[in-house]
């Protein structure tokens, strides 16, 4: 791998990483796909480095007792020569079972990275980060339990209100992803979907009422 290619997959790297850390990742999940959308990477070829290179590297962390929850430091040298081919038995076993490990959560940054690449191709990156706020703000609400426990309210609203959209873009925005996000629910938060999405649309009013 060049220098070039190193440094271009370094970040792909670390966001992919965030994914298995021991915490509650669901918020991360439009940040990364922003960042897969503008790797340059093709959808083929970052569904080859989760599989042969991250997925390797990272699943062993949702397998401890009390895992890494703030930072991944990733083996550079291991993700290289996973990226070049040079693969353990137990390597190429993780990336068969791939779909098993946090397939749900991958799946949803898939989604979320072609429709902001489907965003970008109407209009512009400025575009493209407002919808990433828009998203991180809504799903900040969906998964928790209740309005008074999300942890990140005033910013919440205060992001949504800097995109400048009104209600019905806002609106628009959020039944466009919520499918996205009903498919990271909990078996356990699963009964309750319909009043996580009147959490959101609650938010919403709250912030085109500026």
């Amino acid at each position: 791998m060049s220098p070039e290619d190193l440094e271009r997959r370094r970040p792909v790297w670390d966001v992919m990483s965030d994914v298995f850390l021991d915490t509650e990742t669901r918020w991360e999940m439009p940040r990364i796909a922003l960042a897969l959308a503008r790797s340059g990477y093709s959808a083929e070829e970052l569904e080859a480095i989760w599989e042969h290179e991250i997925v390797p590297e990272c699943a062993w962390n949702l397998l401890q007792v009390a895992g890494e929850w703030a930072l991944f430091v990733v083996d550079e040298d291991r993700l290289t020569e996973r990226a070049e081919g040079k693969r353990t038995l137990l390597d190429r076993m993780m990336g068969v079972a791939s779909p098993l490990v946090v397939g749900s959560q991958w799946r949803a940054i898939k989604a979320m990275r072609d429709m902001l690449l489907g965003v970008a191709a109407e209009s512009d990156e400025e575009t493209q980060a407002a919808r990433t706020a828009m998203w991180t703000a809504y799903v900040h609400v969906y998964v928790e339990a209740s309005l008074e426990q999300v942890p990140f309210l005033a910013t919440d609203l205060a992001s949504l209100r800097a995109t400048g959209a009104t209600e019905a873009e806002l609106l628009r925005a959020w039944e466009e992803v919520r499918p996205v996000f009903r498919s990271l629910l909990l078996r356990d938060e699963r009964g309750d979907e319909e009043r996580r999405a009147r959490d959101v649309r609650a938010v919403i009013a709250r912030a085109a009422s500026r």
